[in-house]
């Protein structure tokens, strides 16, 4: 049971014990009672109500006084067999649907639902009609959902149980049964299957063939066979049965004219079914024109296509055929088929769900007084399955711009494909303080097994002159990632240069919400702090905690940025105007969405780089 039901069923017998203990013993002749309906399923789902019937001269009622109105209702409804039933809920409506209450709850296990409530009379007053004619007022109703087990023919009882109780308000004041409450079971009865042939009747020429359908008044819980019978098996024969698949109410079979004459057909339920039975007539006529039995077509499919795309299955051209009809099934066997017409050699599918799903084709020829068809055609199943999906890794900071004290910063990206294919993608290029967009700049590359590719300078190689920003490497669909080494660096031109080499990350390596990153800033002044976001496709918003080095809060603040955006800047802008002595430590708090954070140190002497980033704290 849930631990909230637990909670208020508790409360709810504590309430009733005092009330049982307060309620007076003497003999009440007039009697309030609580109805629960009797209705007859029309389906899986059944609604039941319940009602009360407020009766003048009870303890409780519209003709009492303030203090005594029926305002709280204890009602418990056993139900048998227990497993005819699926699910049960157990919810106020009628009079009561609008009003509100802080104190309400339906706990319930196999067998046995209870609902509980209680409305403030001031504010609340339920409004029952007195001497209303029976049942009464709706004031909850019963939703059950029934089983596959649930028999045809079978009635569930809904009995009203010992536990059920009005009362007023305070709960000083209550009614029972025996005494002054009256108590009316109901029940769900469960129709007797009924069987239809569709159609009634038909008209075919010798030689010929035509499809019935039985059809069940709704669905049967398991494979279920109805014989099938004729009246005069040479003028009109068929198969022995057919079978309609569990959850269906339908099935098709076909019948074949051998002689003229009629025939009755007879479909029967079996006597576990409730045996109903129909008849459906059939009457064969003289052929006008000699109908050629098509031959079975060769069908033909894909062995595999992507969920959302269409595809075509295909078969070659029968002669004297006039039109076909395609199956489609999830099952091998075909037990339940969806069966197309089709005046082409081919047709189109498309599914959202990944499944397996088997298609068969025959010809028809329904020429003028024909109606012949083909056996079925050899079977052939498309694997459907989900798209792979372009995979992404993220460069958080890339970029070919100039810096402070005559530093000029590069990155340089390699390539390597160690696989025995190809590989192929494109490296996009996102510019700093603006979200990505599907208009950002790319390169495309294709690098064959066993070979490199290398950019000494990666965003002039992308046509873009200077800047800076983040790159994504995105692996087309189905293709592998290559290996990637990219390095920025301060070209200092015939002095050399200076820089660290970064690794592509996955979104996995980003710090989430409800992560926590910490940098560190450098250790005295000869060095410049710059920090870096580069967001993901939900943005970021986090905390910034800074502490000196001993500990102490010295700077608080928060950020937030929007998707795909990157953004490099100075620490002191960053923090608010925080001006970094040495050795501070800086906290990320991720507040919602995720982001890459990276501190990126500079010796103001060398200007040599290098850059740390905020990983998830343990």
């Amino acid at each position: 049971m849930n631990p909230k039901h637990s909670r208020l069923a508790s409360q709810a017998f504590v309430f009733f014990l005092i009330l049982f203990a307060l309620v007076a013993a003497a003999p009440v002749f007039a009697q309030d009672a609580v109805t629960v309906g009797t209705v007859t399923a029309t389906g899986n789902t059944v609604d039941v109500p319940v009602y009360v019937r407020d009766v003048s001269g009870t303890p409780l009622g519209r003709d009492q006084a303030a203090g005594s109105k029926i305002q709280s209702f204890s009602i418990t409804v056993d139900y048998s067999p227990a497993a005819a039933v699926q699910s049960v809920t157990f919810t106020r409506a009628g009079i009561t649907a609008a009003l509100s209450t802080p104190s309400e709850g339906s706990p319930g296990t196999s067998g046995t639902i209870t609902w509980f409530a209680s409305f403030d009379e001031s504010t609340n007053l339920v409004p029952f009609t007195l001497n209303a004619p029976p049942p009464g007022d709706q004031i909850a109703h019963l939703v059950f959902t029934l089983s596959p087990s649930a028999a045809p023919g079978s009635t569930i009882t809904l009995a009203l149980g010992s536990g059920t109780v009005l009362s007023n308000q305070a709960g000083t004041i209550g009614e029972t049964s025996p005494g002054s409450l009256t108590l009316v079971n109901g029940a769900i009865n469960i129709p007797n299957l009924t069987l239809a042939i569709v159609p009634n009747s038909r008209v075919i020429e010798v030689n010929g063939s035509t499809t019935y359908t039985v059809q069940t008044s709704s669905n049967v819980g398991s494979n279920t066979t109805v014989t099938l019978t004729s009246s005069n098996p040479g003028i009109a024969s068929m198969p022995a049965s057919v079978d309609i698949a569990a959850g269906s109410h339908s099935a098709n079979f076909n019948v074949f004219g051998s002689a003229v004459g009629a025939a009755t057909i007879t479909a029967t339920l079996p006597a576990g079914a409730g045996g109903a039975n129909a008849t459906a007539e059939l009457t064969v006529n003289p052929a006008t024109t000699p109908c050629t039995i098509p031959t079975a077509p060769q069908i033909s499919a894909p062995a595999t296509a992507n969920t959302g795309t269409p595809y075509s299955v295909s078969w070659a051209a029968v002669s004297s055929a006039t039109d076909y009809v395609i199956d489609e099934s999830t099952d091998a066997n075909f037990l339940t088929v969806t069966s197309t017409n089709v005046n082409a050699t081919s047709t189109s599918f498309t599914h959202a769900a990944a499944n397996r799903y088997y298609y068969r084709v025959r010809a028809r020829n329904q020429s003028t007084g024909c109606n012949t068809a083909s056996l079925n055609s050899n079977a052939v199943s498309v694997l459907v399955i989900v798209a792979p999906v372009a995979q992404t890794r993220v460069l958080p900071v890339v970029g070919s711009v100039p810096g402070n004290f005559g530093a000029y910063f590069k990155t340089s990206v390699q390539l390597y494909n160690p696989k025995s294919t190809a590989v192929s993608g494109k490296i996009v290029f996102h510019t700093q303080a603006v979200s990505g967009s599907a208009s950002d700049p790319s390169l495309a590359y294709s690098i064959p097994a066993g070979k490199s590719l290398s950019y000494a300078d990666l965003l002039p190689a992308m046509g873009i002159a200077s800047g800076l920003g983040s790159a994504d490497i995105v692996a087309d669909a189905g293709s592998p990632f290559p290996v990637l080494l990219a390095r920025v660096f301060n070209d200092a031109g015939a002095a050399g240069t200076t820089g660290l080499a970064l690794e592509p990350m996955a979104a996995s390596d980003a710090l989430q919400n409800g992560d926590s990153g910490v940098l560190i800033a450098p250790a005295d002044t000869h060095f410049r702090l710059n920090i870096g976001v580069r967001t993901l496709e939900q943005g970021v918003g986090f905390d910034v905690t800074v502490r000196n080095k001993d500990g102490v809060v010295v700077k608080t603040t928060s950020k937030s940025f929007g998707p795909t955006f990157f953004r490099q800047i100075g620490s002191t802008e960053i923090l608010d105007g925080y001006v970094l002595a040495g050795g501070e430590t800086i906290t990320i708090q991720i507040t919602s969405g995720s982001a890459f954070v990276y501190g990126s140190t500079t010796d103001n002497t060398t200007q040599d780089p290098s850059v740390q980033f905020a990983k998830k704290v343990e």
